[in-house]
Parts: structure tokens; sequence; C-alpha cells
């Protein structure tokens, strides 16, 4: 090593080009980055499990019981994930965060929760709004609260006040009954738009879809026609075509030799029964619509969470509280130390 003094005494020392390559510096620009680990909850099929729950809504008028079980594997899904982003980083380092957890928590209950949920009802509404459009002019659901209606007024035995001498139901005479009902639901519900502004605002939304007391009543008139023949020929011992043969057939054996009173009321379980089968199929429909929603939006939903939520806002909030906890735990340690 070779050394200059200069004449006010400061002495520089420099390496000669031996000496420098025996230093052996590592150069960075070989370095490989650091990969990223798989993340196999974004990944199918786990991540599926995360719209499992989603699925259940889809199918809640269908199944409400396994509507509310489908959540179970949602919420494992979704704690499995936020316990793996709390144990390590994106680069498999363990290194346990809360502010990863709250992170992935806040990202799970928007992308796997709250929106493909949003995403499904709105599907739902959609093909039961589009319905109104068909043969009846009334929506999924009306269609299903008419039919409601007439079965529990059959419940409460309204149409025995129409019997005639021949111990029949007067179906027209039934059918301008439950007309004046449907009247009187439609002013109730009218009146109370009027004094609740939210429901003002819905019904003016919905208004295209709104049925007329004509298409009401025209479609009661049908499902009066439906009930009561079915109850009339199981009264009379025939088979109605929307009862299969197998049921007819432990129908007659059910209400051999029974009294009439007994017998009536075996036959309105069928009817009503008879009639719910008819309404499932509306369901199914409505069902349908949710998942074809629920199909489409599902990646842009996470993309959006993700780039539109999490990174540009949530994110960047969460490591700010998680900062000042740090510094505030940091402020606390030396003030006891100094205590101390």
């Amino acid at each position: 090593m070779t050394h200059i003094e200069s004449r006010f005494g400061n002495r520089n020392y420099y390496l000669n080009r031996e000496q420098i390559n025996q230093l052996n510096f590592k150069s960075t620009e070989n370095e490989k980055p650091k990969e990223k680990r798989r993340d196999i909850y974004a990944e199918m099929p786990l991540r599926a499990l995360g719209y499992s729950n989603e699925l259940g809504e889809a199918i809640r008028p269908l199944s409400p019981m396994l509507a509310n079980l489908s959540w179970l594997p949602a919420i494992g899904y979704i704690s499995a994930d936020i316990a793996d982003k709390y144990r390590q980083d994106e680069f498999s380092v363990k290194d346990p965060s809360k502010s990863r957890a709250s992170k992935q928590l806040v990202t799970q209950l928007l992308a796997s929760v709250f929106l493909p949920t949003v995403a499904v009802k709105a599907g739902q509404g959609l093909t039961n709004n589009v319905s109104a459009f068909g043969k009846t002019k009334l929506s999924l659901n009306n269609r299903e609260k008419i039919s409601e209606i007439v079965i529990n007024s059959m419940k409460q035995g309204e149409h025995k006040d129409f019997l005639d001498e021949n111990g029949k139901v007067n179906k027209e005479e039934y059918k301008k009954s439950l007309s004046q009902k449907f009247n009187e639901i439609t002013k109730h519900k009218n009146t109370h738009k009027k004094h609740n502004p939210i429901s003002a605002f819905v019904g003016f939304i919905k208004k295209p879809f709104s049925p007329n007391q004509s298409n009401i009543d025209k479609y009661a008139g049908d499902v009066v026609d439906r009930l009561i023949d079915t109850r009339q020929q199981l009264l009379d011992g025939e088979k109605p075509n929307n009862i299969s043969n197998k049921k007819f057939q432990k129908y007659l054996k059910a209400t051999e030799n029974v009294a009439q009173s007994e017998k009536q009321s075996v036959v309105f379980d069928m009817v009503r029964k008879a009639e719910k089968n008819k309404m499932f199929k509306n369901k199914i429909i409505k069902s349908l619509g949710g998942l074809a929603a629920l199909s489409i939006m599902a990646k842009p939903i996470d993309k959006f969470v993700e780039t539109k939520i999490m990174e540009p806002i949530v994110g960047p909030h969460i490591d700010n509280i998680s900062a000042m906890h740090k510094k505030q735990q940091q402020a606390k340690q030396e003030t006891q130390s100094v205590n101390g």
C-alpha cells in the first residue's frame, strides 16, 4: 500500500489493483430478486370456497337450510387465508403481522362476502323483473305472492263460503272476493309508499315492472281455477293432471274409510304441495339468474377490490395505523427504560 502525505500532515491511503481485487466485492447486478410465494388461497379450487356462501344465497329460494350451511366453507376459507397472511409475508418469510392480517380480512369481506352477495341479489332481481315482460305480465315474486295469498285463503276456509247447492266451490264468486282482497293490499302498499320516501323512491324505479290490477286478477283467477279444480277432482276420486300416479295412489289409500273432514284436510295438503311445486320452478329461474351474475362478476370484483379499494385506500390507511402504533410502543418502551 502506498501513501501520500501532504504538507498539512494529512495521510491518504490508496489501494493498488491487486489489493482491490482481493477485497472480493460482490456484484449486485447478477443477484436475482426474491420470488413471491404461490398464494394458493387466491387460486382455484380454494378460491371457490370463498363463494360458497354466495352459491348458498343463490339457491336460498330453493333451500334456506342449505343456504345457511353454505356459510361454513366460506368462513373456514376466509379464516385460513387470514391466518396464512398473518404468519408469513409474500416471500415466505415467517413474520407475524397484524397489518397484513387486517388487510386480508377487509379484502375477503369485500371480495368474498359483501360484493358477491350484492351481485347475486342483483342477478336475482334482474331475472325477477325481466320475467314481468312475459305472458302473465307479472314478475316471479308477484306470482309467488298471489299463489300464497290464494293458498292461505283456502287454508282459512274462505272458499267454503262460496259452496253451491252441489257442495262445489263457485269459482267466479270466490274470484271476486279475492279480487277485493288484492285491491285492498295494493291500496295499503301505495299508502305506505306515500309516507315512506325510501319506499316511494324504490317504487318509482320499479314502476315499469309493477303489475296492474287486471293482470293480478287474471293470474289469481288462473290460480283459483287450478287449485279448486284439483281439490274437486281429488274429492271425487279422480286423478288431477298435476298430481303424479304414485302420489294419487297414496292419497286413495290414506283417505280410504276416513271422515269427510279428515279427507278434506288431506286434499288441501296435496293441493298446497302441488302449487308449491309449481312455484318451485320460478325459484329455480331466480337462482339461475343469481348464479349467472356471480359467474360474470367474480373476477371483476376481485380486481376492483385489489386495485381500486385496497391498494390506493384501505392498504395505506392500515399501514399508517400500524406505523403509528409502532411509534407509540417504541415511545412507551423508551419512557419505561428512562424511568427504570
